[in-house]
C-alpha cells in the first residue's frame, strides 16, 4: 500500500508540472540518467544490424506513443527493453530461417517422385543459393569416394557453364546468319547454299554431301539384318544398332538439374530448357531449337506460309517442299516402304509419323510432366498442360492484348469477343462461332429423338 502511495505522488507531480523526470514504464522519478524516447541506440548482433530509436523500440514491443504522458525512461527500464527487443528480433531471425531452410529441403526432395527404380543411392549438395540432388545406380562407399564424385559433377558443371558463355558467334558470308558454332554454319552452308547435289541411285532422295549420302544408303538400302533386343527396330550394321541403343535404351542423369531420363533422346530434349530461346523477330518464347528454327523461317513473313509448291498431279498446294513431297508418297503411291497403321489403314511415309498417330487408337501415355508427373497422350497436349504450371500465355489477341494458352482459345475468344458468329446452318440458318458447335447442331436436325428434327438424310 505505500509503495502504490509513493507512485501516486510521484504522478501526481508530473500531473502538476513539479517533477517531469518520471519513468515511462516504472513511474519512479529519474532525474540522473534519464533517456528520452528520441534517442536512438545502436544494435550489433549476428542476426540484427540496426540503428533505432527507444519510441520505434516501444512502438514494435507494443507500448503506443502517448503524448500526455511521461517521454523518458530510466536507466534499467531503457536496458531492459533493448533486451527485451533483441531477444524478439531473434525469434524473428529464428522462425524465418527454419522456413527458408524447411523449403529448400522440400525443393530438393520434390525431383525424387521421377526417380528411377534402378537408382540405389542419392547425395545432397547443400550451398548457399540452393541445394542440389545427385543420384547413382551404384552404391559408392566412404566418405572420400563420395567428395571425389560429387567434386567432378561440380567440375562438369562449372565447365558446361564455362564453355555456355564462351561459345563464339559465327556468321554465314552469304545471307547473314549468326550461328553458335563452324559445324552449324557449315551444314547450313550446304543445306541452303552449295549448289552440288549427290542423288541417291536407289530412291528420289537427294543430298548434300557424299558422307551423307553414304549413309543414306547404309540407314535406308541395306539389308536389315541387326534387331534390338529392347524393341522392334532393325539396323543395316552393328554400328547403328549400337547408337540406338545409347540413345534410346540407356538411362542417363542431366548434370545441371540432376534429373534421371530413360534415354539420350529426351535428356536432348530437356537440355534445351535451361536456355530459354528468344525469336529475334517477335520475342516469342521456345524451348526447343528445332521449333524456334521452324518459327523464324515464317516469323512475320507471310509469303513463308503461302503455298508454294503445288503438285502437278491434283494441284494441291503447300507451303514447305517437305509437305508436297509427303503427298506425292501417299496420296499418288511414289513411295516405298510405306508404313500403315493396323487400326485405320492410314499411310504415312516415315515411321516416327506412324508412331505420333498410333497414339490415336491406343491412347498410351508417353508424355510425363515434370512439375506434377501427370502423363499425357501425345507432345501438344503436355506442352499446354505446362503452360498452367508456368502461367506462359504466349498468344495475345491482336484487338484487345488478351493472352491465352493456345492458338485455338485465342481464335475462340476473337471470334466471340470481337467478329463474332460465323459458321450459319443451312437449314435453320442459326450461326456458331466454332465448326464443331455447327456440327453438333446439324446432327440435331437429322435425328429423330430431336425437337430440331426436320427430315432424314
Amino acid at each position: 500500500m505505500n509503495n502504490d502511495l509513493v507512485l501516486m505522488k510521484s504522478v501526481m507531480r508530473f500531473l502538476t508540472g513539479e517533477n517531469e523526470c518520471l519513468c515511462r514504464l516504472c513511474l519512479t522519478l529519474a532525474k540522473e540518467h534519464n533517456v528520452s524516447f528520441y534517442d536512438s541506440v545502436e544494435i550489433q548482433r549476428p542476426y540484427i544490424q540496426e540503428i533505432v530509436t527507444y519510441k520505434e523500440i516501444l512502438e514494435d514491443l507494443g507500448l503506443h506513443q502517448e503524448n500526455l504522458l511521461p517521454q523518458i525512461l530510466c536507466k534499467s527500464c531503457a536496458t531492459t527493453i533493448i533486451n527485451t527487443y533483441i531477444f524478439k528480433s531473434l525469434i524473428r531471425y529464428c522462425q524465418e530461417k527454419w522456413s527458408d531452410i524447411i523449403t529448400k529441403i522440400d525443393n530438393t526432395l520434390k525431383p525424387t517422385k521421377s526417380i528411377s527404380d534402378s537408382v540405389k543411392t542419392i547425395y545432397f549438395l547443400v550451398n548457399e543459393n540452393q541445394n542440389v540432388m545427385l543420384t547413382s545406380r551404384t552404391t559408392i562407399k566412404g566418405k572420400r569416394k563420395v567428395l571425389q564424385k560429387l567434386k567432378e559433377v561440380i567440375s562438369y558443371k562449372k565447365n558446361y557453364v564455362r564453355v555456355k558463355k564462351n561459345t563464339t558467334k559465327t556468321i554465314c558470308e552469304e545471307c547473314g546468319e549468326i550461328f553458335k558454332s563452324k559445324s552449324l554454319l557449315s551444314s547450313h552452308y550446304d543445306k541452303v547454299h552449295s549448289t552440288i547435289k549427290y542423288p541417291c541411285s536407289f530412291c528420289p532422295k537427294v543430298a548434300k554431301s557424299k558422307i551423307q549420302l553414304e549413309g543414306h544408303i547404309v540407314r535406308m538400302h541395306y539389308p536389315k539384318k541387326f534387331k534390338c533386343p529392347k524393341c522392334d527396330k532393325m539396323f543395316s550394321t552393328d554400328r547403328l544398332l549400337t547408337y540406338h541403343d545409347k540413345s534410346h535404351h540407356r538411362a542417363v542423369i542431366c548434370k545441371l538439374c540432376f534429373i534421371q531420363f530413360p534415354s539420350k533422346l529426351e535428356l536432348r530434349s530437356h537440355m534445351d530448357k535451361h536456355d530459354v530461346l528468344n525469336c529475334r523477330k517477335c520475342g516469342k518464347v521456345f524451348y526447343s531449337r528445332q521449333t524456334i528454327r521452324s518459327h523464324e523461317k515464317i516469323c512475320g513473313n507471310l509469303e513463308q506460309k503461302q503455298a508454294k509448291f503445288f503438285c502437278d498431279i491434283c494441284k494441291k498446294g503447300y507451303a514447305r517442299k517437305g509437305g508436297i513431297r509427303s503427298h506425292l508418297k501417299i496420296d499418288h503411291g511414289y513411295g516405298i516402304n510405306m508404313h500403315n497403321c493396323k487400326w485405320c489403314n492410314k499411310k504415312f511415309d516415315a515411321a516416327s509419323k506412324l508412331k505420333m498417330h498410333a497414339v490415336v487408337h491406343t491412347r498410351e501415355r508417353n508424355f510425363h510432366c515434370e512439375h506434377c508427373g501427370n502423363k499425357f497422350v501425345t507432345q501438344a497436349a503436355l506442352k499446354y498442360h505446362v503452360r498452367l504450371h508456368t502461367g506462359e500465355r504466349p498468344f495475345q489477341c491482336k484487338i484487345c492484348g488478351e493472352q491465352f494458352v493456345s492458338a485455338s482459345r485465342r481464335m475462340e475468344h476473337t471470334h466471340r469477343k470481337h467478329i463474332g458468329p460465323t459458321k450459319e446452318c443451312s437449314i435453320c440458318h442459326v450461326k456458331f462461332i466454332l465448326d464443331n458447335q455447327l456440327k453438333r447442331h446439324m446432327r440435331r436436325h437429322f435425328n429423330p429423338q430431336s425437337k430440331l428434327y426436320v427430315c432424314d438424310k
